[in-house]
């Protein structure tokens, strides 16, 4: 069976069984407000309706003892007067008007909850302490009526909703400011990996440019590993000199005179010889590496000597080829 019974605090109309009335004598919580009261003397039936009570038996002749008649509430402990005096406070009761934030509906639906609490109306966070409900709740407190007024059978079901979640701002974290000396001492140690990365990489090309750097170089390429080469300026190399000479059909000897026009020892150049007919047609075609022309190694190591003159002769052997002219070109 199911009933239905109003909160005397908020006015909220709830659903329930005889098995929840049952369970603590009566006494509910309200799912609004949070306040605890005993449901018994607003109860009526789902519809509406005021519970219906049975007359009362015939007395029992004296000295038999008469069976126990069913109240009309089988879950409570009151007698029937005190049934009466509870439905007659029922009906005069007024329903309370509905409290804002509380919607109805004109045709029920079937959820389980039954208030409907507005979204746009902003809920409190804290409810406020619960009641304690004692175990054995007192009986003798008789229930507070409204206003005398007709009772009218609601036919909208309340509902509710769960109150939406409020976002918590985020406290920004303030950056810690960096003082200017460091980044300066950080910018030159910076600068300073720079130029030694770019000393590392050209430093042939530097001592190229500047010869009274090469002392400091090549002492700190002993300690890097690394070796610091000769400069390379063709322009400050110069053929003086060079002859193709006939010894047999099939060997030929060249003959050339290298100068050296720089202030400071250069690499020794590749030679690019090419062999021609009459018409200067090329026929063949060879370069000579350092260590084919010279056979001193550290001759080589050590350079073109600055504002010198080398001679130089390198021998060929020629196969079914008959040049007539040749074409000498240095080269690195």
């Amino acid at each position: 069976m199911r009933f239905r019974t109003t909160c005397p605090v908020c006015a909220s109309v709830f659903r329930l069984g005889a098995d929840q009335l049952d369970a603590a004598d009566g006494w509910v919580q309200c799912s609004v407000c949070g306040s605890a009261f005993d449901a018994r003397p607003s109860l009526l039936m789902e519809d509406g309706s005021s519970i219906a009570t049975e007359p009362q038996a015939a007395e029992p002749e004296s000295g038999s003892v008469a069976p126990a008649q069913p109240s009309a509430f089988p879950f409570t402990k009151h007698g029937p007067e005190e049934v009466r005096a509870i439905e007659q406070a029922a009906r005069e009761a007024v329903v309370a008007p509905v409290p804002g934030g509380i919607v109805q509906r004109e045709t029920a639906l079937d959820l389980p909850s039954i208030i409907l609490i507005d979204p746009d109306i902003p809920v409190p966070d804290d409810f406020g302490p619960l009641p304690q409900i004692g175990s054995t709740p007192d009986t003798s407190v008789t229930p507070v009526s409204s206003a005398p007024a007709a009772l009218a059978a609601p036919s909208a079901r309340i509902e509710y909703a769960a109150p939406q979640a409020v976002a918590l701002p985020v406290a920004s974290s303030v950056p810690r400011r960096i003082k200017p000396w460091v980044w300066g001492l950080a910018s030159g140690l910076l600068l300073l990996a720079l130029l030694a990365q770019m000393s590392y990489f050209l430093r042939d090309r530097l001592v190229g440019q500047w010869p009274q750097a090469r002392p400091a170089f090549e002492q700190a390429c002993s300690v890097l590993g690394c070796t610091v080469s000769l400069p390379r300026n063709l322009e400050r190399l110069q053929i003086i000199g060079s002859d193709l000479q006939t010894e047999t059909r099939s060997r030929l000897k060249l003959v050339l005179t290298l100068g050296n026009r720089a202030d400071q020892p250069q690499a020794w150049p590749m030679l690019v010889l090419t062999l021609t007919d009459q018409r200067e047609r090329p026929l063949a075609r060879r370069s000579f590496a350092p260590s084919e022309y010279l056979e001193d190694s550290q001759r080589i190591a050590a350079g073109i000597p600055p504002r010198s003159e080398q001679a130089l002769s390198l021998p060929l052997t020629i196969r079914e080829v008959s040049p007539m002219g040749f074409d000498l070109k240095i080269t690195y």
